[in-house]
């Protein structure tokens, strides 16, 4: 070999182990950089997701009307009001159990049941008040036919018609024979004892529930009213709900029990005589008998007062011809021709 030759080979061969030796290096790099890299990628902390859209599911579901309503994981807890328990001195037909409901019962469902009450000598006590005063009835006679004459259903102001009662009750025990012989005839002086022991005036209008008792019938109940044209002195209610307070409950009972024919309610002061159930028969004729010895109004005065739960018309809707007579003022008892009207009363056919 040339040397010129063998020189050209060294070169040849230099170059290759150049070579080799840079991509041995290279490679060794290679090597050395992935190997960071893995190690670098397993350190990194994990990525966060990435926050919900708009249109994601919320956390707290709502059902629609078609859907079934999930189960709360904590149930809303409702603040309860337990019914309302009728007055220990009603007899319910099925005695009411106290019970938790959303909302009170305005007016409890039942039919009061009526309990005899056999007649001594002397008055006989019917009910009780809302402070316990006895609420009495006296009773003429052993007639077939039973009447009833009612005062005291407003206190205070109205004290004269439970004077004008116990008048007639006295008149009649010293004239037993102004009773015909086919009637009996009651007499309850005072249906609302505590308004009369609480005063005269405005303050014993309603008893110790604040209720006006003539008010507080079934029939037309509204438990508010237009206090227009009526009696609109101090705060007074209509009760919770129909017969709530046990003065009207006790009268009532003992109406229906003795299948009272006839009633007459006593108030004042000069508005006239008002024939219950407004156009019922037995009730008008009734009022005009009254009028013809009377000096009191018929028709009566209208001073636009809303009429709601009053007893006559409670009385007329059971088929008993009731009226209210007004007396003439706050202070007398008219007693002379309350005379008359008790004969007329007494001897009145339907």
């Amino acid at each position: 070999m040339s040397p010129s030759t063998r020189r050209l080979a060294q070169w040849v061969i230099g170059f290759w182990v150049v070579n080799l030796i840079c991509a041995a290096l290279l490679a060794l790099f290679w090597l050395i950089s992935s190997a960071n890299l893995s190690a670098a990628a397993d350190d990194a902390p994990p990525r966060l997701a990435a926050p919900a859209s708009a249109s994601a599911t919320p956390l707290l579901i709502i059902a629609s009307p078609l859907e079934e309503t999930p189960t709360p994981l904590y149930p809303a807890t409702a603040t309860l009001v337990p019914t309302f328990t009728p007055s220990p001195t009603a007899t319910p037909t099925s005695t009411p159990t106290p019970t938790a409901t959303p909302e009170p019962s305005p007016t409890p469902d039942y039919t009061p049941t009526p309990t005899p009450i056999p007649f001594a000598s002397g008055p006989v006590v019917i009910g009780h008040s809302v402070a316990g005063r006895p609420i009495e009835v006296y009773r003429f006679g052993t007639g077939s036919t039973r009447r009833l004459i009612v005062a005291g259903i407003h206190g205070g102001s109205e004290a004269n018609t439970i004077a004008l009662a116990n008048e007639l009750i006295v008149y009649i025990d010293d004239h037993p024979e102004i009773i015909p012989r086919h009637i009996t005839l009651y007499i309850l002086p005072n249906l609302n004892p505590d308004g009369a022991a609480r005063g005269r005036g405005p303050i014993g209008r309603a008893n110790d529930n604040g209720v006006d008792l003539n008010r507080n019938w079934p029939h037309g109940w509204k438990q508010t009213w237009d206090r227009s044209g009526c009696w609109n002195i101090l705060p007074i209610t209509a009760g919770d709900y129909p017969a709530s307070e046990p003065e009207v409950l006790s009268l009532m009972t003992f109406i229906q029990y003795y299948n009272i024919d006839a009633l007459i309610s006593y108030h004042s002061a000069a508005l006239g005589i008002f024939a219950g159930g407004y156009d019922y028969g037995p009730s008008v004729r009734l009022a005009e008998a009254v009028a013809e010895v009377s000096t009191y109004p018929w028709p009566p005065i209208d001073t636009g007062c809303e009429i709601t739960g009053d007893l006559t018309d409670w009385a007329a809707a059971h088929r008993i011809a009731a009226i209210d007579i007004e007396l003439s003022d706050h202070t007398h008892t008219d007693f002379d021709q309350n005379l008359e009207i008790l004969r007329v009363f007494l001897n009145w056919r339907r």
